[in-house]
């Protein structure tokens, strides 16, 4: 049996289901690399020391480790941070091991897409995708959060933006997440992501962050790290503005 099992974005939202197969597991393997892990929580209810797989494990090598283990008859669970289902290498690791003739099970957990709409208080029905802002690749920029939001707005849906991880395996910071979507205004402009255009940030959710409501000229000149998640709503219902304007500023 592989279990794939999500812990949540921070301490406080793991679910009884994924502590429960994680102690019933014989192997605890996670990875930090798609999320930050909540790691005190997991060596709390793991048997065992739980043991690191990077991206090269997962997907160069297809979860070898995790194999091994199911080979010899084993429980495996993989933990993830956020929701699992989210990544699309847990999604070719539960391919192989079906087709294996292993047990799979997948375990939900708190999505930060979920997450990052409810805290901010924007509704869902107005999610008009997902994409992620990434550093530019040999000098070349992504066009598809520009165009997505682009699309989104003239509908009346918000854009969720995911932000990058450097080659060192840290995230992307706000300022310079601000800073590429301007760099591709300057390119296109067609007034998607301009100096005053607002923008919503929920940061370090579940670790201490905030949520931010405000510009994306003045979030190219704030001074937070850690993950964080950028959303570029559309018009605002009046419930949206005023639950939003009080929820701005909380800690998180």
């Amino acid at each position: 049996m592989l279990s794939i099992v999500g812990l949540g974005p921070g301490p406080g939202y793991a679910t009884e289901a994924a502590l429960r197969a994680i102690r019933e597991a014989d192997c605890v393997f996670y990875e930090d690399y798609t999320g930050p892990l909540d790691l005190e929580t997991l060596r709390r209810a793991a048997a065992r020391e739980p043991v690191r797989l990077t991206r090269r494990d997962l997907e160069d090598e297809s979860g070898r480790a995790v194999f091994d283990c199911l080979r010899e008859g084993k429980k495996a669970v993989l933990v993830t941070a956020g929701d699992p289902a989210l990544a699309t290498s847990h999604h070719a690791l539960v391919a192989l091991a079906a087709a294996r003739g292993y047990k799979v099970r997948v375990i939900p957990g708190v999505s930060i897409i979920c997450a990052a709409f409810s805290v901010s208080c924007l509704s869902i029905y107005k999610l008009g995708g997902v994409a992620t802002v990434t550093y530019p690749r040999g000098g070349v920029y992504s066009l598809r959060p520009y165009e997505l939001a682009e699309h989104n707005l003239q509908r009346g849906m918000h854009t969720l933006l995911l932000l990058d991880v450097r080659e060192d395996g840290s995230f992307m910071p706000l300022r310079d997440a601000a800073e590429v979507l301007l760099t591709l205004e300057e390119r296109e402009r067609r007034g998607v992501f301009t100096p005053d255009r607002q923008a919503v940030a929920v940061q370090r959710l579940g670790w201490g962050g905030s949520l931010l409501y405000t510009t994306l000229s003045r979030l190219k000149d704030t001074e937070a790290e850690g993950p964080a998640v950028l959303i570029i709503p559309a018009k605002l219902s009046p419930v949206e503005r005023e639950c939003l304007e009080a929820a701005a500023g909380t800690q998180l």
